[in-house]
Order: C-alpha cells, then sequence, then structure tokens
C-alpha cells in the first residue's frame, strides 16, 4: 500500500471496521491532520498483521452477518485517572450487562483500567487515550468483546529506554513489557515504586493466555501479537508481525475477550498472581497486611470513595496513612463495596505504608475484602517487603 490515501473501496471497508482499526485512524488523526494517511496506515497494519491477502483477511476480522451497534458505545478520549474508574464501569456493564456473566464484565474492566492507567502515566500524549469497544461474532455462536486503547505518545520503547537503556530494540522493549515489574518508573531488579508495580500489562497477558483470548500491542517500531489458543505441544502463540519495524505511532493495544470464558473471576487473579510470584525472585514472607479484627481505637479509611484514582491514593497514603503509622496508631482499611481493585492501584496505596509498617512493626488492618483484592493485597505484601 502506497500510504497516499485509501481508495475508495478502502473507505467502504473501514464503515465494517472492528474497534482496534476505528482507535488507530483516530488517535493517529489527533496528529496527523491529513485526513487521509492514517486511514491508510491503519489499513496497511491490519494488512501486515493478517498476514494475507485483503479479502480473505477482512472476512476474517469482519465476519459475515457482523454489526456494530451504534447505541452500544462510541469511542472517547480519557486523559485523567479520575475519569478512569467511573469510565470503566460505564463501558464495562453496557457491554456485558448480564448478571450470569459478572466475572466476564470484571475481567474486561480490569483490562480497560490497567490500559488506561498506562496511557495516563506513561504515554505522554496530549489527548490521553482513545477508547474503542465492541461486541460482535454473536451470529457465530462465539460471542467476543473486543476492547482497543489507542494513543499517539511516546510509545513503550521510548517509555522503558531511559531506565532500561539495554532495551533499545523495539521488539525486546515490547516483549519484556509483559513481565511482571517492568517498568519505565523503575530500573530492573527492583519490584515498584510508590507509583508503580510494573505489572499491568503482565496481568493483562495472563488474561489473555487463561481465557483462550487475544493480545495485540502495536507500538512505535515492533507489533506483538499474543493467542491465548494452546497448540498441541501446548504452547500458547507470542510472535512479532513480519516485516520489522512494523508498528504504531503511539500505542494501541487490543483485548479481545470470549463472552463467558471467564467463570471464576478471583480464582482467574490468584492464579496469575501465583505465576507473578514464580517469577519474581522470592522473598521472605510477611504478615503486616492483617485481615483480622483490628482495634476499636482504629482510624477507619473507606477506600471505595476513590477507587482507582492513583493520584487520590498516594495522597490519602502521604498525608493520612503514612503520618499514622509513623505515629504507630492502628488503622482499618475498609474495601467494602470494591470486588476488584488493580494492583495498579493498591501499589500506589500501600506501597510506601507497608515498608514503613514492616520497620516499625505496625500492621495494617483491613477488613471487607473480596477474594481478588485480598489476592492483590498478599501478592502486595510478597513484593513490597524485599526479605
Amino acid at each position: 500500500m502506497s500510504g497516499i490515501g485509501p481508495e475508495p473501496e478502502q473507505l467502504e471497508l473501514l464503515v465494517l471496521a472492528r474497534p482496534w482499526v476505528r482507535a488507530a485512524i483516530m488517535a493517529m488523526s489527533s496528529v496527523d491532520q491529513r485526513a487521509k494517511a492514517p486511514v491508510a496506515r491503519a489499513l496497511e497494519l491490519l494488512e501486515q498483521i493478517e498476514l494475507g491477502k485483503k479479502p480473505e483477511a477482512l472476512a476474517r476480522i469482519f465476519p459475515e452477518g457482523s454489526k456494530e451497534d451504534p447505541s452500544r458505545f462510541k469511542g472517547e478520549w480519557i486523559d485523567a485517572f479520575e475519569r478512569i474508574e467511573p469510565f470503566a464501569n460505564e463501558i464495562s456493564k453496557a457491554l456485558v450487562s448480564e448478571m450470569e456473566l459478572e466475572d466476564t464484565r470484571l475481567t474486561l474492566r480490569y483490562v480497560l483500567v490497567e490500559l488506561l492507567r498506562n496511557v495516563v502515566q506513561h504515554s505522554h500524549a496530549p489527548l490521553g487515550g482513545l477508547v474503542e469497544a465492541d461486541l460482535w461474532n454473536v451470529e457465530r455462536g462465539r460471542p467476543m468483546l473486543q476492547l482497543a486503547v489507542a494513543d499517539a505518545g511516546i510509545g513503550i520503547p521510548a517509555s522503558l529506554r531511559g531506565l532500561h537503556p539495554n532495551l533499545s530494540d523495539p521488539e525486546a522493549a515490547l516483549e519484556k513489557s509483559l513481565w511482571p515489574h517492568i517498568s519505565g518508573t523503575f530500573e530492573e531488579g527492583l519490584t515498584g515504586t510508590q507509583q508503580n508495580a510494573g505489572m499491568g500489562l503482565f496481568f493483562i497477558a495472563e488474561m489473555a493466555k487463561l481465557t483462550g483470548g487475544t493480545l495485540l500491542i502495536a507500538t512505535r517500531g515492533a507489533t506483538l501479537l499474543l493467542s491465548g489458543w494452546i497448540d498441541e505441544e501446548g504452547n500458547h502463540s507470542l510472535r512479532f508481525i513480519e516485516p520489522r519495524g512494523v508498528g504504531f505511532p503511539g500505542t494501541l493495544v487490543v483485548f479481545e475477550l470470549p463472552v463467558g470464558d471467564v467463570v471464576d473471576y478471583p480464582a482467574l487473579i490468584e492464579t496469575i498472581k501465583e505465576r507473578a510470584k514464580q517469577r519474581t525472585p522470592q522473598r521472605a514472607i510477611h504478615r503486616w497486611i492483617r485481615f483480622d479484627p483490628a482495634p476499636p481505637e482504629a482510624t477507619p479509611f473507606e477506600i471505595q470513595k476513590q477507587a482507582e484514582n492513583t493520584p487520590a491514593a498516594i495522597q490519602l497514603a502521604q498525608n493520612e496513612i503514612t503520618p499514622r503509622i509513623f505515629r504507630r496508631e492502628p488503622i482499618v482499611l475498609d474495601f467494602a463495596g470494591l470486588r476488584i481493585l488493580t494492583q495498579s492501584y493498591l501499589h500506589s496505596l500501600l506501597f510506601e505504608p507497608l515498608r514503613l509498617a514492616w520497620a516499625l512493626r505496625i500492621p495494617i488492618y483491613v477488613k471487607n475484602v473480596e477474594p481478588a483484592v485480598r489476592s492483590n493485597l498478599e501478592l502486595l505484601e510478597n513484593y513490597a517487603l524485599a526479605g
């Protein structure tokens, strides 16, 4: 494809385009005012990913009879932490409204929160990230949720390169970003800063593997495709798109989740937590997060009031929790009403308070904790208290 602009038949194809194509086009259009060029580049990327001629490739992505309901969801830009939580709740409930699919909805919401947090914290994109989502393939008996988040920022390789100079190759940087505790905010070998645990893409990749979903990450200089399907040898397909150098001017992440394939969300989180522990250096097991009743004089904090707002979590930790621990005053964190919290949020809230609590031998009490949240709290304690 020349990249000069789309031909009429290409424009017609965009009417059927799945969310990731729409997100790619809109994100590129935010920095490229030549209206046709973003369309051409998105279609070029589509062809490279599918590695086939256009008709056959598009038939696989846009099956016959698939229809988009414009009333379900229209793309939206997210550029601030405080918008992430309410937006993720709204979209996940709109796409998965059936009560019997609650575990699917929670998984979708987790992925969306993590991806948007990465955009706001790491992309340096002025407009933030564009979200597109859709439910498709219903007619073929295996409905799929497709979530796409795109930005026109600096890309994953540049985000990591400052503190990981050995990751100069875009493909090496993209592959390493799927490891636990890899982030552009701290050096390799550490397990986090107050604001970041480096676990977001690791959790999302493991979710794709465990649910039979698909994860596509296209960033500056590289595109990686992970399939949750297991081959005859028991392996997942993880490959870079050829030719080398194919990427996206920013970062585009696409996550596909088979509807109904998540039957136990807490168990899913527990499995991923154990996989993270296996790939993290062994550390001494401490139990400074206490799940037993707190002393009656403990100061309570309702976490639901600012859930998933990481700047608010950091402020709460710095201004309220840490000073009380330093004064050896007991506290209790109330997680009532929260079935799910991302590792990134819990890290921002408790990474530094936990280390201080360990140093002063002051426990942090928690109550009303759902199994998935408790699992993430235990993982946080495991890596925050190094040896």
